[in-house]
Parts: C-alpha cells; structure tokens; sequence
C-alpha cells in the first residue's frame, strides 16, 4: 500500500488547472533513462570525497554495461558478480602489482633506515636528507605502495555504489542459502542485539569475507609494528558487512580470493624483488627528491640571514 501527497501553490481563482507526469517504479536504471526528463539521475552511484563527478561516470558508462553485458550470457547474477568482480582484478592489475613491489622493497630498505634513524637521531634534518637519498639510490618512492591504491579507489566507490543501486539483484537467487542477492545472506539469528555494535543476524559471506581480508592482510603486511591491522581490519571489516546486501559481499570476497591469488603469483612466480642501486644516468628527480631540494636551499637562506 502506498501513499503519496503533493502540496501546490493556491492562487484562490474560481478555477485552477495543473497537469503533472508520474512515475511509480523501481529506480531502475535503463527503465528512467528510457522515460527521459533526466530520471537517470536518480540512481544513487555514491561519491569520493565528494566527488560525483569522477565516480558516476566510472559506475554509469563503464561498470553498469559492463555488469549488463555479462549477464547475457550468463543468466544467474551470482555468477555474473563472480565474473565481473574476476574481470575488475584483472583491469586494475598493474596498480596492484606496482603497490605489492613497491611494499616489498620498502620492507627490504627498512634494516637500512634503522640504521640512518640511529645514526643522525640528534639531527632529524639530516636524518631526513640521507632517507630520501637511500630512496633515491635504489628507486623507491615511499608513496609508491599508497598511490595505487588510492587510484583505485574511485572505481571501489562506483562499485560500492553499483551494487547499492542495481536493482537488477532484487530478489535474485546464487546458490546454497543466498536466495536474494539484494539482502543479507543470513545464517544465524543471535535473538538479540551485540552492544555498540547492533548485529542481530550473522552474514556468511560476511564471515568468508573477513576470513579472506585476514589471509590477505596477512601475506602483505610485514613490518612488525602494523601486526595489529592484520587481526583488527578483518574484525572490523566482518562487522561492517554484516548489514550489506549478500551481492556486494559476494563481490569483496571473490575480489580476495582474486588477490591472495595474484600476490601469490607475485611473490613466489615472477622471483623476488631485487633491491639493487638505479644506473644513476637513469634517475629522474621525482616529487619528493625536489621538495627536499626546496627545503634545502631554504634552510641554508635562513642561515644565511641568521649569520
């Protein structure tokens, strides 16, 4: 049963006339867009920082077709994801592979930083100074296993918001207990609230999601003072998901599944990372070897002015 109720302006002449056009459906896509008026724009992609702009189009002309696309051919919508979330890992794998090396020789530079902490600990300016030339030595940028990640993230927001909106997973069943892939996979109800948390019922997906992000975590985090993101994240994460649309959870978990297997491939197929000095007639003065620079001469101005 649905209500609705329009408020308009009363003007009190004897006789007023207004005509109006109505839509009562699913906020489907293909449907509004074929209505016209720009009801597309109803459909909710999600934003970055704000920034619509970079992340509808990502979600409207490259993943929705995209996840339609796939479908053609293969009619359940569970599979469909498993595809679509195989094809994504393939597309952002040269990110992902720069990030894993650029993590692994900054973890082989570390015994080396130690070193030049413990050597100019009273003077943290040169202590800086000498860092970024053991960078500059061997080719690393310290920003090198963020940046990435961070390129990849406003399509992880337009597939976040995707999967939000598709209306196409309504009520759409996977296999085993996932009956309806636009709800949580629920399978067991706790009969009461977790304090601070609110968690009523149990996610499987949600489950081998964390599972996952924990095994992953894993793999990629060595410095021993992160070791607590490796059991806090995937806690954390399990949680959060437990509320999410069975669909969206199927997508992380065989998005992980999908990158234990690539930094496995990474790590133990293509050999180790080697960690060797750059010809020094191949170097180009990056952004961070140039802010330095900067900082230098300034430092050696007010020297100057102090003299």
């Amino acid at each position: 049963i649905y209500s609705a109720r329009l408020i308009m302006p009363f003007k009190g002449t004897s006789l007023e006339k207004k005509s109006f056009r109505l839509y009562i459906g699913p906020v489907d896509y293909d449907r509004l867009k074929g209505i016209g008026y720009n009801l597309e724009a109803l459909v909710d992609f999600g934003t970055f920082f704000g920034l619509e702009f970079i992340v509808r189009p990502i979600a409207e002309f490259i993943l929705l077709p995209l996840f339609n696309f796939i479908h053609i051919f293969i009619p359940n919508y569970g599979f469909v994801i498993i595809v679509f979330s195989l094809i994504i890992k393939i597309v952002v794998y040269p990110l992902t592979k720069k990030s894993y090396k650029s993590m692994k020789k900054m973890q082989m530079l570390q015994p080396k930083i130690l070193e030049i902490k413990e050597k100019f600990k009273d003077d943290p300016q040169k202590m800086n100074k000498e860092t970024m030339k053991l960078y500059q030595t061997y080719g690393v940028n310290p920003a090198g296993g963020c940046l990435p990640l961070v390129l990849q993230m406003p399509i992880f927001i337009a597939l976040w918001g995707l999967f939000q909106a598709a209306i196409e997973l309504r009520q759409q069943p996977f296999i085993l207990w996932i009956q309806d892939l636009s709800r949580p996979d629920v399978i067991y109800d706790l009969g009461f609230q977790l304090p601070l948390f609110g968690i009523q019922q149990i996610s499987g997906l949600a489950l081998l999601m964390g599972i996952t992000t924990f095994a992953q975590q894993k793999m990629s985090i060595k410095d021993p003072k992160q070791q607590s993101m490796v059991y806090i994240m995937p806690v954390m994460l399990t949680i959060l998901f437990m509320t999410f649309p069975s669909g969206l959870n199927l997508y992380y978990f065989m998005f992980n599944v999908f990158s234990i297997a690539q930094q496995y491939y990474i790590n133990h197929k293509q050999g180790d990372v080697e960690l060797k000095p750059v010809d020094p007639s191949k170097k180009k003065k990056g952004f961070m070897s140039r802010l330095m620079e900067a900082a230098e001469q300034q430092s050696k101005q007010q020297q100057k002015k102090h003299k």
